[in-house]
């Protein structure tokens, strides 16, 4: 059953044997955590409930206390608490204590045991990205608190030179100084950002690996960066933004176009509650099981629109009402597809056959799924029917079917010359045919199903939506 976000509804069936988890945060409105967790516990089969706890920084200590009287399995704890409650547990894991934060207490005999794994999670994601840091020199933007988690997580895995660039040198000098003396290595350097351009003598033709760690750029200030110098961007091999909203910042654009990869911090957010709910578990969670709860969080993020539906049911009508409606972009995948081909799509099947065009639909999803976000998009009838492209369309947003009849199909599409599949006689046996064949995928791969047949364009956008909010 489809939810309203575009993915499965979490079946929760709390009774006496129910377990709970939390997070511990002032505010916690906009929280992805129970998004994770929640999911976890739906697909896995545990029996327990991740609940959100506006929790301020007077009551953290009672809160703390009363988690453990009310036998809370574990609990997550954000801004502002990560390193007050320190002092409110009765273990800290070695990692934690380096970096002076806890994001996850973990229930242990007389209270919680404090765990940091924020720097566990983007570790995990370098892994899955095949990034590796040994012997590699990196750079992180920024002197926060996750700047020195990333800090860490540098040195763990074997970087040979961190270059530490912030505002002001004071707070860079002070990571520096405690992950030098805590790795017994003299591997992280200060530099003032005003200074950035000394880099460029040490980089000696091998490229870095930068962490953005700072809140620059995080929606809705999407043009704001913390270099814009397109000099620096070149000596860039990987860009990490920590930040996931939106989900391609101008940093990781401004990578991309010198050549380097780019990320942002999704993966990192997945992994770290990952890594938490293994830990108050005792279990492992496969990847299979973690790409599902990263699809979830993809279309919480993103919150695109993907219209799929049979030629003619108006997923370009419907499509640019609903951007209208919502303040969201509009993309048409064909005539995106036209664009960047040159040519028309019944030349592109005159000239290269439908085959080529159908990898051309699959090449532009996943182009679209690397930065795309708050965008409506409608695609061609044929596209879904590919098995490459479901997986893609899953990830890159909430998905509607366009039900429209054959003959409603028939009496729009009459004397329409524009479309191949169309051409030649006894079109209503060719609408049939295929309209037979391309149902059964449309349903099994939409999120929600919309009938469209009937009605007028304002009541289908009304129920559209009312579905995707």
């Amino acid at each position: 059953m489809a939810d309203g976000n575009g993915g499965m509804e979490i079946q929760m069936n709390i009774d006496g044997k129910t377990r709970l988890l939390g997070l511990l945060g002032d505010p916690v409105e906009h929280t992805m955590s129970p998004v994770i967790h929640n999911t976890l516990s739906d697909v896995l089969g545990f029996n327990e409930v991740y609940v959100p706890f506006h929790t301020t920084s007077e009551g953290l200590k009672n809160a703390v206390k009363g988690a453990y009287d009310l036998n809370i399995l574990g609990m997550n704890a954000t801004v502002p608490h990560k390193n007050a409650v320190i002092d409110m547990l009765v273990d800290i894991d070695a990692g934690a204590k380096a970096i002076g934060a806890v994001n996850t207490l973990v229930r242990v005999e007389g209270g919680y045991k404090g765990y940091n794994t924020d720097m566990m999670g983007l570790s995990r994601e370098l892994d899955v990205y095949g990034i590796s840091l040994k012997e590699r020199n990196a750079v992180i933007l920024g002197a926060g608190g996750a700047a020195r988690a990333v800090a860490y997580m540098c040195a763990a895995k074997g970087c040979k030179k961190v270059f530490i660039l912030n505002r002001t040198l004071q707070k860079a000098e002070s990571i520096a100084s405690d992950m030098n003396r805590y790795f017994k290595k003299d591997i992280f350097l200060p530099v003032l950002l005003a200074d950035y351009e000394k880099l460029y003598d040490e980089y000696n033709d091998e490229k870095f690996v930068v962490f953005q760690s700072t809140s620059i750029g995080l929606a809705p200030h999407n043009e704001d960066v913390v270099i814009d110098d397109s000099r620096f961007y070149e000596l860039i091999d990987v860009g990490i933004d920590l930040i996931y909203n939106p989900f391609e910042t101008k940093f990781m654009r401004l990578c991309r176009e010198n050549g380097a990869k780019a990320y942002n911090g999704l993966r990192m957010l997945l992994y770290q509650g990952i890594i938490a709910y293994e830990l108050w578990n005792n279990i492992s969670v496969a990847e299979d099981v973690a790409d599902i709860v990263y699809n979830k969080m993809l279309k919480s993020v993103r919150k695109n629109i993907i219209l799929i539906g049979f030629m003619g049911c108006g997923k370009t009508t419907v499509g640019t009402a609903v951007a209208g409606r919502l303040g969201y972009n509009l993309l048409d995948v064909d005539l995106y597809i036209e664009k960047e081909a040159g040519c028309s799509i019944s030349q592109i099947f005159a000239d290269k056959g439908e085959q080529y065009f159908r990898e051309l639909e699959t090449d532009t999803l996943k182009k679209l799924n690397a930065s795309i976000s708050h965008t409506v998009i409608s695609t061609g009838g044929g596209l879904p029917m590919r098995p490459e492209n479901a997986e893609e369309l899953r990830k890159l947003g909430t998905v509607i079917y366009l039900d429209v009849q054959p003959e409603e199909v028939i009496r729009r599409l009459s004397g329409d010359t524009s479309r191949p599949l169309l051409q030649g006689d006894d079109v209503e046996r060719k609408v049939n045919r295929l309209m037979d064949e391309r149902r059964p995928v449309y349903e099994s791969e939409a999120d929600c199903v919309i009938p469209v047949t009937g009605r007028d364009v304002e009541e289908i956008v009304d129920e559209l939506v009312c579905i995707v909010e």
